[in-house]
């Protein structure tokens, strides 16, 4: 008797174990075996949309409901405000340095690179870097090669850090035009106290058209 319960035991697993599927006897098994029917769940096999929007699980009785079960606060339903130039000014130099390098061609890049500039900083057109006058540190100037030389910190996206350099020569026609862009008397303080590297860098970069083009030349990394 022990030797016929193994027996039928084991054939649950070879070819007689299809018996009861083939019978349907045992519905956990045919489910298991032949799957669910999906018309059975109330889905429409021949809807035109996706079955995802009506299916929750298929463990679920009902269909997805199209209301939602929970009120949005008032609060997330308003349109935040356009970032504005001096919005930034309480932002520190390596936050505007993340946000210039991290979203270009962006409004907000062209916003921080206007607090940059009016915090002193330059953008140097051939190193394509950041820099600013090293405190405490004279430069000489030359009106021949329109250029100034000097300690300057520049800001090497590298190591992330600002690097310190000296005797160096800066071109004023390799540095970029400020955008200048209108600040409604905000941070109106730190935009009038930042200085350029010569008397002539303004000009180097062209007039009023082209400036509204060297700060298209700033997005451009």
């Amino acid at each position: 008797a022990a030797a016929a319960a193994a027996g039928l035991g084991a054939d649950r697993y070879g070819l007689l174990g299809l018996l009861h599927v083939i019978r349907m006897t045992e519905p956990d098994l045919t489910m298991l075996a032949l799957g669910t029917d999906l018309t059975g769940l109330g889905l429409n096999l021949n809807a035109p949309d996706s079955l995802y929007k009506v299916l929750v699980s298929p463990l679920a009785d009902n269909p997805v409901r199209a209301d939602l079960d929970f009120a949005v606060p008032s609060c997330y339903k308003h349109t935040p405000p356009r970032l504005q130039p001096g919005y930034l000014a309480k932002f520190k130099e390596e936050t505007l340095f993340y946000i210039f390098y991290s979203m270009p061609q962006d409004e907000a890049q062209l916003i921080a690179a206007d607090e940059l500039c009016s915090r002193g900083w330059w953008w140097h057109k051939k190193y394509r870097c950041w820099f600013i006058h090293a405190p405490n540190n004279p430069v000489v100037k030359s009106a021949a090669s329109r250029s100034e030389q000097g300690t300057y910190l520049f800001f090497d996206t590298n190591i992330w850090d600002v690097v310190q350099k000296s005797d160096v020569e800066v071109f004023f026609e390799d540095v970029e035009r400020p955008p200048q862009l209108p600040r409604n008397n905000i941070a109106a303080a730190a935009a009038g106290g930042a200085g350029a590297p010569g008397t002539a860098a303004a000009a180097a970069a062209g007039n009023a058209a082209a400036g509204a083009a060297g700060a298209g030349n700033v997005l451009r990394q």
